[in-house]
């Protein structure tokens, strides 16, 4: 797995990291004119980009609007809400995106399109499945359970992974601050053998916490951890994928 932190620019105080970092540029407005001093601000951090996260794109061109921000940052990714009519509308958004060399990672259940594992196998016949990924919210599933349950219905087509944590009905909480054992998450998804992006999404007032968190979840992977734990996890895994494939999912 590859951790990277979300990273809003001109909102809080951003700091220098040594991290990968998702650039979130939801919101801002005129990105070709709010190019030049973003070159700046990310020369004077030193961060390193390693994907960005966008808005919705609802219709063939919409793409094409974020290619000057992703040429510059030398990124050939980027995260978006699906705001399409349609599965075909996203098909289109998806042959638009790779003319420039782009790949699109959707955001699952939060646009108006690929709200349930159907709609997302619906866009794979149609483009095939190696170009749809998608992007999950651990926090947004009731728990744990949930969590592990849906990623096993889109294995294959997870490419992110959001960590943030919640109290209650508040949100983008550091990881270790909440409801939700992250570091059991990440060992589930080491089980899973998950390669792809994990990303901490917090709040602009907890961005100092990131250096510190990432620590902690680089030396828990990087442990052996306890055998017979795993045993355990891995049987109660093994459940949830039994109970999925009767489902016929």
């Amino acid at each position: 797995m590859d951790i990277l932190v979300s990273i809003k620019p001109r909102v809080g105080e951003v700091p220098r990291l040594s991290i990968p970092v998702e650039l979130d540029v939801r919101g801002l407005p005129n990105l070709d004119e709010f190019l030049p001093s973003l070159a700046v601000e990310l020369e004077d951090l030193g961060l390193r980009i390693g994907q960005v996260r966008v808005g919705y794109l609802r219709r063939r061109g919409d793409a094409e609007r974020f290619t000057r921000l992703l040429d510059y940052l030398n990124v050939d990714s980027m995260v978006a809400r699906p705001g399409a009519d349609d599965v075909d509308d996203l098909a289109e958004i998806l042959d638009e995106a790779s003319m420039y060399g782009i790949r699109v990672i959707w955001e699952f259940g939060v646009g108006s399109v690929l709200r349930t594992p159907d709609e997302v196998f619906g866009l794979a016949d149609n483009v095939a499945p190696h170009r749809v990924g998608l992007a999950l919210h651990a926090a947004r599933e009731g728990g744990l359970r949930d969590f592990v349950r849906r990623f096993v219905e889109l294995s294959g087509y997870v490419k992110t992974v959001y960590f943030s944590n919640k109290r209650g009905g508040d949100f983008g909480l550091p990881i270790f601050d909440g409801s939700m054992d992250y570091l059991r998450l990440t060992k589930i998804l080491q089980v899973l053998r998950y390669e792809d992006n994990v990303v901490l999404h917090y709040k602009p007032s907890y961005y100092g916490r990131y250096a510190s968190d990432v620590e902690v979840l680089n030396t828990f992977m990087n442990s052996l951890g306890n055998e017979a734990a795993d045993r355990r996890l891995v049987k109660s895994l093994e459940r949830i994928v039994n109970e999925v494939l009767r489902q016929g999912l």
